[in-house]
């Protein structure tokens, strides 16, 4: 037994945000039906189909033609049906299938909608089409990332995207227990652009009480130095200080006791002054380093530290990867291929989740039949529908 074995889902979503939110629901035993359009999603065609293996376990795979009346009666039967609809299109488009929140809440009271879009139902850019870079920019997250005499840097991980899947699974966790507990269906409105803001936190709030604006300072941390990235004998190395505990572990590590008792470094105050000239001490020391041998050393000494790693050293020699068995096998619908992808970042003692996800990713339209089926049609119904176009099955 699964703690979602009892949900439905119709997943109308693409990219990265919505299948990040509905293979959550899915490796947690929902029936998730994916219901993608005759092209597929469009994520299925971006670095041979490698963008859209990681988020898309569990699921089933509907191909349909929401253009044609078929298709779309297919989809509201579906949406009519289901506990939760997740939808990822922009506000306002899906009234014309009349799979709107307002038009299925008439069929389907206790239905749990998710509308996730990339800046919300509201505002005067509700109807722009949002991604993850550009959201960056907008929401200041950019302007703090680079370095100062640099222009804005973008985070090259879609980490907004991941970000607002996850939000939008809690949300819709909640909202099943509300009504799970005796309360209503409900519409969740999540953007990508609301989940940016909101990661701002500490840099709104710290301009708020003090007027001071971030910037961008590259590979240095903020509030205590030594912080940042360093290069050593044969790499680089983040190193944070974050205490004058720290800092005399890090001066014992490479025996410099001078470090102590130089004025210009007694105080965290002071180091962040003279942040420069420490620089310059340390390069000089970590440079007899290799990047994981000081990364080890610094460890050992409970200094927080790490390699700046590239993909392959995490593929091939990367010893808590190992451990922790997050790579696994999975599969490439696209390329007919097995590959690696990095599993789900939870376990439970009880083995509700042991690391290995459900089901590969589905081919387009791989269960078309499976889930008309489901529905009651007919092979004379399904076989109709296919001549006609409203429906899709992969070969």
């Amino acid at each position: 037994m699964q703690p979602l074995d009892d949900l439905t889902v119709a997943d109308l979503t693409q990219s990265i945000a919505g299948p990040v939110c509905t293979q959550l629901l899915a490796e947690m035993g929902a029936t998730v039906i994916k219901i993608e359009p005759p092209a597929g999603d469009n994520f299925r065609h971006i670095m041979n189909g490698n963008m859209f293996v990681p988020f898309n376990h569990g699921k089933e795979s509907l191909c349909v033609d929401l253009k044609a009346d078929e298709g779309k009666a297919v989809v509201t039967e579906i949406a009519t049906e289901a506990d939760v609809v997740v939808e990822s299109f922009r506000p306002g488009v899906l009234d014309q299938y009349d799979l709107d929140y307002e038009s299925l809440v008439e069929e389907n009271e206790d239905v749990v909608y998710c509308s996730l879009s990339g800046f919300g139902r509201t505002g005067p850019y509700r109807s722009y089409p949002g991604y993850d870079p550009c959201i960056q920019a907008l929401s200041g997250l950019m302007a703090i990332n680079g370095y100062a005499d640099r222009p804005p840097a973008r985070i090259r991980a879609s980490l907004i995207d991941c970000g607002t899947g996850a939000n939008a699974a809690f949300a819709i966790l909640s909202a099943v227990r509300q009504r799970d507990r005796g309360g209503e269906g409900t519409l969740i409105d999540i953007s990508l652009f609301d989940v940016a803001i909101s990661w701002m936190s500490y840099w709104i709030t710290n301009y708020d009480q003090s007027g001071d604006l971030p910037e961008r300072a590259g590979g240095k941390g903020i509030g205590s130095a030594p912080n940042g990235v360093f290069p050593t004998g044969d790499g680089e190395i983040y190193v944070a200080t974050l205490s004058e505990t720290m800092y005399e572990r890090l001066c014992n590590v490479l025996d410099r006791p001078d470090l102590l008792e130089d004025e210009r470094f007694e105080t965290i105050d002071d180091r962040v002054e003279h942040r420069e000239p420490l620089r310059s001490e340390l390069i000089a020391e970590f440079e007899a380093f290799s990047a994981m041998e000081l990364e080890g050393e610094l460890l050992e000494a409970g200094i927080p530290a790490g390699a700046v790693k590239t993909v392959d050293e995490l593929v091939e020699n990367d010893e808590q990867i190992e451990a922790r068995s997050l790579l696994v096998d999975s599969y490439n619908p696209e390329a007919d291929e097995e590959v690696l992808t990095p599993t789900l970042p939870f376990r439970f003692s009880s083995g509700l989740y042991d690391g290995h996800f459900s089901s590969r990713p589905p081919k387009k339209g791989e269960h078309t039949e499976d889930v008309l089926s489901a529905l009651s049609y007919s092979e004379h119904e399904i076989e109709r529908l296919h001549e006609a176009g409203a429906v899709i099955s992969s070969s």
